[in-house]
């Protein structure tokens, strides 16, 4: 009971700091996404996994403690045959109902299935699936800023192209004729280049928007599904204290 206690207290501490929570004052926060960020991302994803399994886990090994004692107290029952059978006992028996110890262990394992237990692994469950949705999203973050880092090397190439093609005409001696094909030619080559800048605004634009958008889900994610999770296990922590009081008060 007192464990739970404190572990209410300690929940309802991190519930209000996420509640606080409005901005992220990380240097690197904002920036362009790395493998750094994305491992760190994967990482949180897997210890939310293995918070998730260690709670149902510690609810299960309760369970099976309580069940177990449950059944070895059981076999201090004495059967109603058995005890009008007898004339004389060396002890004193039992009863029907065995030993008192046998009606708290049913009256606590009957308490635990009323636990709100479902609430919190489903916070945890949901604040995981965020989080993997987070890293889908830095991977296709990264993907944009490679693709728009490639054509903007891809233009650099060009226009040194057609910097040495314009040079080349217009250092060169040529018929009238010639010489308006050659224009025409750069023209057009400008032109391309001019659509390829284009392109690439597009893409820049593209990748600022994932930004945000990740941006978004960084601060929007890590407060909801935080909240929600220390909201649940403060429930959680609350109603346990009040079944093991509930059960003292009775034994």
């Amino acid at each position: 009971m007192r464990n739970w206690k404190i572990m209410m207290e300690s929940h309802e501490t991190q519930n209000r700091i996420m509640f606080e929570v409005t901005y992220f004052n990380c240097p690197t926060y904002g920036k362009f996404c790395n493998d750094f960020h994305c491992l760190a991302t994967l990482q949180l994803v897997a210890e939310l996994h293995n918070w998730r399994s260690c709670f149902v886990a510690y609810l299960s090994a309760q369970k099976a403690y309580i069940e177990a004692l449950s059944e070895w107290l059981s076999k201090f029952i004495a059967p109603e045959v058995e005890l009008r059978s007898k004339k004389r006992c060396s002890a004193p028996a039992l009863g029907v109902n065995g030993p008192p110890l046998l009606a708290t262990c049913r009256e606590w394992l009957a308490s635990l299935e009323k636990l709100p237990n479902e609430a919190v692994i489903c916070a945890l469950k949901s604040f995981g699936k965020d989080m993997h949705a987070l890293w889908v999203q830095q991977g296709e973050e990264q993907k944009q800023k490679r693709k728009v880092d490639g054509l903007a090397k891809e233009l650099e190439r060009k226009v040194l192209a057609f910097q040495r093609i314009e040079s080349k005409v217009l250092g060169t001696k040529l018929y009238e004729h010639e010489l308006e094909v050659n224009v025409r030619n750069l023209a057009e080559r400008k032109n391309l280049l001019d659509k390829f800048r284009e392109r690439i605004d597009a893409e820049k634009l593209k990748h600022q928007t994932l930004m945000g958008e990740m941006q978004q889900i960084t601060v929007k994610g890590f407060q909801t599904g935080f909240y929600s999770i220390f909201e649940s296990l403060v429930e959680f922590s609350k109603a346990s204290v009040k079944m093991y009081a509930d059960i003292v008060t009775r034994c």
